[in-house]
Order: structure tokens, then sequence, then C-alpha cells
């Protein structure tokens, strides 16, 4: 019963912490953007942070079994790429090319979690050398940039869509589905797996099995992410892929996911890519040199991240004198 106490005690910590910087950073960016909640710009927003979004909730999937995954930009590129190269002419057209991304995509991370799963190895290994497997294919599909979306489709994405900002929409959508697969039989194995595989697997769940479900539902992630920043910039570019990797494990580790897995929610994950959005589109603004605003980035985080260190281990040592 105390562990239950002082586990939701540091979540909540963590959503906390990380809400009261997400705080600051919206009062910040008003200033320099006095129209940041007027649909527009919430439209603008939301087709900006999105992919991040969902290739962070890809990770997130991935360490919650524990794992990490070096080859999500990689997977992100390849789905962007075989997006934007199918010829899709109409409705039909432009779901049968996401369908074929996606499932390139989910493909893509039960491969990478077979090998987990079956050769021993460790996942940053397996998914290092998965991510050259992957970039190698993305050129293959696509050499260099170029493809190319429909223009509706893209002035619909980045500008609304009868007034509904859709980036927003998936997003929402998103979120409630991890909500609901908690919920599930596949969903809480993916939390014992990653918390205790022996103990797990001593209570009959095929382990193996469930981390190549949960690489291939982190693929579908990515994937969708690779189709919405296709759509965002209206064609594909098969290196653009790589920044996503690590800015999609900072964004996790800053929602609270751990790293031994097991422990975390979608929730603070998102709170954490709406940080580094933020945090992004803000040092922009302030019209710094890119090569200090990189710096900047790496201080700000490691501050944030050690200040929700902080005042989770405060929360934890309470917790504890209380239970």
């Amino acid at each position: 019963m105390r562990e239950r106490v002082v586990g939701v005690a540091r979540v909540n910590a963590d959503l906390l912490s990380l809400a009261v910087l997400l705080a600051v950073l919206i009062g910040a960016y008003q200033h320099y953007d006095p129209s940041l909640f007027t649909p527009a710009s919430v439209t603008i927003l939301s087709a900006q942070f999105l992919p991040l979004i969902l290739a962070a909730a890809g990770q997130t999937t991935v360490m919650l079994l524990g794992g990490i995954d070096l080859s999500l930009g990689a997977v992100l590129g390849l789905a962007m790429a075989v997006f934007a190269t199918y010829d899709a002419q109409g409705a039909a057209g432009v779901v049968t090319a996401a369908v074929l991304a996606l499932t390139v995509a989910a493909a893509a991370g039960a491969v990478n979690g077979t090998l987990v799963a079956y050769a021993g190895l460790p996942p940053i290994v397996v998914t290092l050398a998965a991510s050259f497997l992957w970039a190698g294919v993305t050129l293959v599909v696509l050499p260099q940039p170029g493809g190319e979306v429909p223009g509706g489709l893209v002035n619909a994405y980045n500008n609304g869509w009868y007034g509904i900002a859709l980036p927003a929409v998936v997003i929402v959508v998103a979120v409630l589905a991890w909500k609901l697969l908690r919920t599930t039989r596949p969903g809480l194995a993916l939390y014992a797996v990653g918390g205790n595989e022996h103990g797990a697997y001593a209570s009959g769940l095929h382990t193996r099995g469930v981390k190549i479900s949960g690489y291939a539902l982190a693929g579908v992630f990515t994937g969708l992410a690779g189709i919405g920043l296709a759509i965002q910039t209206g064609s594909a570019d098969p290196t653009i892929g790589s920044p996503y990797t690590l800015n999609s494990i900072a964004a996790s580790v800053l929602g609270g996911i751990s790293f031994f897995g097991g422990v975390g929610r979608m929730r603070g994950t998102v709170l954490g890519a709406l940080v580094i959005g933020l945090l992004t589109n803000l040092l922009l603004f302030t019209g710094i040199s890119p090569f200090y605003q990189l710096i900047l980035q790496g201080v700000i985080l490691v501050v944030a991240l050690a200040l929700k260190t902080y005042l989770t281990t405060r929360t934890d040592l309470t917790s504890e004198a209380d239970a």
C-alpha cells in the first residue's frame, strides 16, 4: 500500500512540476505573440507540435517496456517518404497512402521488437543498428527531398477545416485512445512487462509477444508523426526525422517516463513535448543565433529535469513519512 501511495505521489509531482513549467513558457510566449489563444494560432501551433507529440508517444511506448528506440527518426522519415511518394488522388488515395505508411512503420517497429525479444541484445544496440537499416530503406524509397501531398489536405491541416484545428483533434484522439488502451489487457501487459518482466512471465504473460506488439504500436505512433510532418510541409525529406529521436526521448523523460520501464503516463509525455515545442519557438522569437539557441535549449532542459527530480524526491520523502 505504501509503495502505491509513493508511486501516485511521484507521478502527480512530475505532472504538477511540468504543468508549472509549461504555464511559465505559455506566459512568456504570449508576451511575444498576444494572439496565442486565438483559433488560428492554436491550429498553427498544434500543426507544428503534432509530429513531436506523436513521436514522443511512440518513444514512451518503448520506454514503458524498459527499452529505448534510437531508430525512431529513421522510421518517421520512412513513413513520411512512403506517404508523400504514393500517388494519392482523392480521399480514397490519401487513406490508402496513410494505411500503407502506417503498415510500413508498424512492420519496422515489429521487426525491432522481434530482434529485442529474441536476439537477447539490449534495445539500445538493436535500435541503433536498425536506425541505419531503416534510414537506408528510406533513401531507396526517396533518395532526395520530394514527393507531394494534396494541397487541399495541407491547407486544411495548417489553417483549419471549417474552423476545426485538425492536428489538435488528432492529439486529443490519440491521448484518449491511449487512456482506453491502458484499461485493457494489452495495455496492462505493457506496463507489467516493463515493470517486472520475470514476474509478468511467471504470471502467464507472453512477454516476447507483448514486446513485439509494443514496438509495433510505437511504430504506428511514429508513422502517424511522419504522416503529420508530410502533410505539414507538403512533401517529404528522407533525413528530416533525425532530431525527433532525441527530442522524443527528452519529452518522455520530462513527462516522467522511467528509463527502467513500467512507470509513467502519456499525458506527461504530451506536456513534455509541448514544453520542448514552446521552448524552441520562444528561442526563435528572441532572435538569438541558432548556435546559442541549441546551448540555451540544452541548459534549460537540464535545469528543468534537475528541478523536477528535486521536487519528485521531496514528494517521495514526504509520502513515505505520511505512509
